[in-house]
């Protein structure tokens, strides 16, 4: 089967290739990129969960590679190409990058060591924040990747990249996981919680109120904090970046400094969280705490 891909330039997008992926029922995959035009990086990550539950199943993966320069070279450098082939070496990882990268469970250690380049990356290139508010950021974001790495029991781990725009200012990234959902861990913790208080019949809530649940400060499934995005919330609404949650039927989103809820009309059986910071140093965002 060839799927191809002439351009990734949307979370819509990426999610129609890692389906058109995983309804193949034949022994090869050919991902054709040769007439590619643009490709995010950030939402490479789901290209590539879909390719490892194929390669589970040892069916053989193919990538043609863009003919445009620009695409493939960046591509290259980004390390998702020599990932799925062993033809194509990893370049050097350009500094506007956030490399491709696959963490398994049982590599708790090299979660520790990406975490480290990623915020030595984003210090780089984020700098409209105040230290202590750049330190808060960076502490709630390894919040973020713990939680997604811990609490999912995905059977293929975490999977990230991202990548800085200095045309426009923007650093985006995305994290990726394929396994138990936000909507599926809260209301297992919430129907628990409720059957030991009460005699009526739980009723589940839907995957956008489990997300926006998981997000509000102080929530947890496990006691051990929520997804670390309620400060990210906040400066990625005055900022004017961009938020994505998809998990299970739930989507939500902040674009143009506002909130959407939405029931995402199918279901994706893992969580993707995908963030662009506004990098553009006419603005500068500090706690408030630090003038008190």
């Amino acid at each position: 089967m060839t799927i191809y891909i002439f351009k990734i330039n949307t979370l819509s997008d990426s999610i129609n290739f890692y389906e058109k992926i995983e309804k193949s029922l034949e022994e090869e995959i050919v991902l054709d990129f040769s007439f590619s035009t643009f490709i995010r990086n950030n939402y490479l990550p789901i290209i590539g969960l879909s390719l490892e539950y194929q390669r589970k199943y040892n069916k053989k993966i193919k990538i043609t590679p863009p003919l445009d320069y620009k695409v493939q070279k960046s591509m290259h450098n980004i390390g998702f190409l020599s990932a799925f082939s062993k033809e194509m070496k990893q370049k050097n990882i350009s500094d506007t990058m956030i490399r491709y990268t696959n963490i398994k469970l049982e590599e708790e250690n090299k979660l520790n060591t990406f975490y480290n380049y990623f915020s030595d990356q984003l210090t780089k290139r984020v700098k409209n924040l105040s230290p202590e508010l750049s330190n808060k950021i960076i502490q709630k974001i390894f919040e973020l990747f713990s939680n997604v790495f811990r609490h999912s029991s995905s059977e293929f781990g975490l999977f990230c990249s991202g990548q800085f725009y200095p045309n426009s200012n923007k650093f985006y990234f995305t994290i990726v996981d394929g396994g138990v959902t936000i909507k599926t861990n809260v209301n297992n913790y919430l129907e628990t919680k409720f059957n030991k208080s009460r005699f009526q019949k739980f009723e589940p809530i839907s995957g956008v109120k489990a997300i926006q649940w998981s997000l509000e400060r102080g929530n947890s499934t496990t006691g051990e904090g929520g997804l670390g995005l309620y400060l990210l919330q906040e400066l990625i609404l005055k900022s004017k970046g961009e938020l994505e949650i998809i998990s299970n039927d739930g989507y939500y989103q902040i674009k143009d400094g506002k909130e959407n809820l939405l029931d995402f009309n199918k279901v994706f059986n893992g969580t993707i969280i995908s963030i662009g910071f506004n990098t553009d140093d006419s603005s500068y965002y500090s706690l408030r705490s630090e003038y008190d």
